[in-house]
């Protein structure tokens, strides 16, 4: 059954990221009208689904009826095609809706690993999939978009499946957020700032390459393996030596990456490969609020995304990247064995 939520929020995962995104790049692009900027549609709509990720995790702890709220999700997304004329209005409803399905999700997927990073890998990674499709589906007509709708309806009556199968056997633990150490406190900084690194350089990709669509798609498949990989290799050999290995080679790799786009994806690969450790250390820390865990990692996501959207790129050359990598690799490892400090004076206590 483990298997099966973790498979069901994954191919859910892509369907929300997609519509989001063929709502917000195409639906919003097409119909804009004087009274909203598409740059301002996409700070709303990620302000939405990310930072609110944190409120909503914190409420779906205690409610322990997560795949409701994902299901919820669904159908404010679907229902944010109805005030597409509206963009604004759009924008907000599709965001609530995909932070209330992620949250949902992503503590039912945490209450399942038992500490194990790879299952939230796997639900993570699905989503870089659907941004992308639903980014490049600029060719399909607002008439057809009543079949993203679908979709999503489809994906609602899945997870009502799954709140019925599950329900009384995957539980959340009563919420507390118990009293850290400074060595958890400063664990949580060291994560929440890796996580801010790894979405500002995930931003700033702009490689001339990956605007040829092959090689772009390959760039985004580089991405999901990344994070799938990155949870299974870290349960293996430990989440220190990938961290140090996967973020050392990308750093090395970014050199080359402008002007070889196999290096570049092996880079990119290579570099996602911390996220689900990350999520999995911070949800070990507040283990008694796995889906506040969720939304601070989400809340530093969008903190990472802030200086794109003001255009600052200058770190985008290939000693930049290499930079911001192995700064990544210094704080990651740095929180890695701060959370292991806490750990063992936690036991001792």
């Amino acid at each position: 059954m483990k298997k099966t939520i973790v498979l069901v929020y994954s191919v859910i995962h892509l369907a929300v990221d997609m519509s989001c995104a063929i709502l917000v790049s195409n639906l919003l692009a097409q119909r804009a009208d004087g009274s909203y900027s598409l740059f301002g549609a996409v700070v709303l709509y990620d302000f939405a689904a990310f930072v609110l990720q944190l409120p909503f995790g914190m409420l779906a702890d205690k409610l322990n009826k997560n795949a409701l709220v994902s299901a919820v999700g669904c159908v404010l997304v679907a229902a944010a095609y109805g005030f597409a004329a509206h963009g604004v209005i759009a924008c907000i409803i599709a965001g609530i809706g995909n932070a209330l399905f992620h949250v949902g999700g992503g503590i039912d997927v945490l209450n399942i690993s038992e500490g194990r990073a790879a299952p939230s890998g796997i639900y993570v990674s699905t989503g870089a999939l659907g941004l992308f499709l639903g980014m490049k589906s600029a060719a399909f007509g607002f008439q057809r978009y009543f079949a993203v709708v679908l979709l999503l309806l489809l994906c609602f009556a899945a997870l009502q499946w799954l709140y019925v199968k599950v329900k009384g056997s995957v539980r959340n633990v009563p919420f507390s957020v118990q009293a850290l150490s400074g060595s958890a406190w400063l664990a949580v900084l060291c994560l929440m700032l890796t996580v801010c690194l790894r979405s500002y350089v995930g931003m700033i990709l702009a490689f001339e390459w990956k605007s040829r669509l092959p090689l772009g798609f390959a760039a985004i498949v580089g991405v999901v393996l990344g994070k799938m990989l990155g949870g299974v290799i870290g349960d293996k050999i430990g989440y220190l030596k990938t961290a140090v290995l996967s973020l050392g080679l990308a750093a090395v790799l970014f050199l080359f990456a402008f002007d070889v786009p196999a290096v570049g994806i092996a880079a990119i690969l290579l570099f996602n490969m911390t996220m689900p450790l990350t999520l999995t250390l911070l949800a070990d820390i507040f283990s008694g609020a796995r889906g506040m865990a969720f939304g601070l990692l989400t809340v530093a996501l969008f903190v990472g995304a802030v200086p794109k959207f003001y255009g600052v790129t200058a770190l985008f050359t290939p000693w930049g990247l290499f930079a911001l990598t192995a700064a990544s690799a210094v704080i990651l490892s740095a929180g890695i064995l701060l959370h292991r400090k806490a750990r063992r004076e936690n036991d001792a206590a």
